[in-house]
């Protein structure tokens, strides 16, 4: 029983590179980010507004995603890799306090806004893009806000249930 129990607390290792990897996809949209940032910089005088405008919503996005990257890799890291000893030894610190519905309902709520920037995008790209992507963009926009209000409706909910009561 010994064994079983330090392989299957050892498993949790196997989780690591899956972080690393979000890391690194980070660091690929910094990239991607100097260079959209270099050219906004480089084609300023000469840019429409509208073009500018959707060039910095897409520095945005690029800046939304790697948040999100960011703190799933951060709270995963502390919930799976560390042992309880370490998660301890954070004592007050914020990512001790993360659990997984709060995380979720930050990821969530990361993906409406990425959402609803790719349908203003849409929006101020009048006539490049075709209907049907306009289409799809406000539905998925609106399908991840459905989500998250659903989400926020049930964790409120549930929060109400363990209160204790006021006597």
């Amino acid at each position: 029983m010994g064994r079983f129990n330090l392989l299957l607390t050892s498993s949790r290792l196997m989780m690591l590179p899956f972080y690393i990897c979000m890391l690194l996809s980070v660091l690929l949209l910094m990239v991607k980010f100097a260079i959209k940032l270099y050219e906004l910089g480089r084609d300023i005088f000469t840019i429409h507004y509208l073009d500018l405008v959707t060039g910095v919503l897409t520095l945005v996005d690029f800046v939304l995603v790697a948040q999100m990257l960011i703190l799933v890799a951060l709270c995963g890291y502390v919930q799976f890799i560390k042992t309880p000893e370490q998660r301890a030894a954070l004592g007050d610190n914020w990512l001790y306090k993360i659990n997984f519905a709060s995380l979720k309902l930050i990821v969530i709520n990361s993906l409406v806004t990425i959402a609803g920037i790719e349908v203003l995008k849409a929006f101020l790209e009048d006539g490049v893009g075709n209907e049907t992507e306009m289409k799809w963009s406000v539905i998925v926009f609106l399908a991840f806000s459905t989500a998250a209000l659903i989400y926020a409706i049930t964790e409120r909910l549930a929060d109400h249930d363990h209160k204790p009561a006021k006597s």
